[in-house]
């Protein structure tokens, strides 16, 4: 599948120039005439800008997300300024209590209450026009925070589902959960995602929601898997080189979101096995993604993680993909393989 042809909208997909208004100094009356809504993880962003560019690296990125859940969206208001040549200085976001910023120079800044679910950003045409910097320390923070704040507890794993039985694979960076979901799915398994998935808060049944339709690859992949060596690397707006792919161009089957089943923390080793996992280590490691918001946030990510924690929990130490696979497969028809 390819994403519609043309821009998101028929306007002209230059910057637009609003005329000047004398008693706005702080932008709050600016025109933002290129609106849509998209629902990455199945729930709405609403998004206002006025560069076609915002809209389109959106339309990229979540085109292919379908509408899960009724609920009011959350807005980002993007605006651009003149081109410039301002200097751009990427760093971690901050934040405190219900608020958080992005602030990468005095032209390329954003502020997010996670609260209200409302953020905008004020950015330079420059940095908005190199769609890989803007989807990376923009866009996609922007959304998935605001989301996160309102609907889910991230989780840092990759995802995926058999039998109606979804297993996280999580792991430290480097320990292969992209490379082993891929293999799965190509066994047979709906690809859920490659290293992120959202537990919705809330319920007792553990669904947890994927990023199904992307998946990123180490350049290493290629010596697993000869079908990716026709990928051309590509250099991330973070430095990183890595294979990046619609999954539509592999011959896997996705699912958006699965029930969560089993949690496996992976770990490179000589030999392939699985054993039970310590509870207390495995939330040490899934509690580390609750690092923002307030309290009541904070409190009810915390809740979900602790939920999701009294799952079977299992240590996975492979080296063959294959073994691994067939190990996981077990899991997933209710037999422990120990």
């Amino acid at each position: 599948m390819q994403p519609p042809d043309g821009d998101v909208l028929t306007l002209n997909p230059q910057l637009w120039h609003p005329a000047p208004v004398a008693s706005d100094p702080l932008l709050y009356q600016v025109e933002l005439p290129f609106q849509a809504i998209f629902h990455p993880m199945g729930h709405a962003v609403e998004l206002s800008s006025n560069s076609a560019d915002v809209l389109n690296a959106a339309t990229k990125l979540w085109w292919r997300y379908p509408a899960l859940a009724e609920t009011p969206p959350v807005r980002i208001r993007v605006i651009c300024g003149p081109s410039g040549t301002a200097s751009r200085e990427p760093s971690l976001p901050r934040g405190q209590g219900h608020l958080l910023s992005i602030v990468h120079g005095p032209h390329d800044f954003a502020v997010a209450d996670l609260t209200s679910g409302f953020a905008f950003a004020c950015l330079s045409h420059l940095s908005i026009s190199d769609s890989s910097y803007f989807r990376y320390y923009f866009l996609e923070p922007l959304a998935y925070v605001l989301l996160a704040a309102r609907h889910f507890a991230f989780v840092h794993a990759s995802c995926i589902s058999r039998n109606g039985r979804g297993i996280l694979l999580c792991g430290d960076s480097g320990a292969g959960k992209t490379c082993l979901a891929y293999n799965c799915a190509k066994r047979g398994w709906d690809f859920v995602s490659g290293d992120a998935v959202h537990v919705v808060r809330g319920r007792t049944d553990h669904l947890v929601i994927g990023r199904p339709y992307e998946i990123r690859f180490r350049e290493t992949a290629r010596e697993l898997f000869p079908e990716l060596c026709s990928v051309v690397p590509e250099v991330r707006a973070s430095g990183k080189v890595d294979l990046e792919l619609n999954t539509s161009e592999l011959d896997i089957r996705v699912a958006l979101h699965s029930a969560a089943r089993d949690i496996v923390f992976l770990e490179r080793a000589q030999v392939t096995a699985i054993e039970k996992y310590s509870r207390e280590h495995a939330m040490q490691k899934l509690e580390g993604t609750v690092c923002f918001g307030d309290d009541r946030i904070r409190s009810e990510q915390r809740a979900s993680l602790e939920g999701l924690g009294r799952l079977p929990l299992w240590r996975l130490q492979y080296s063959d993909p294959d073994r691994a696979e067939s190990l996981l497969q077990s899991l997933s028809c209710g037999d422990p393989p120990c």
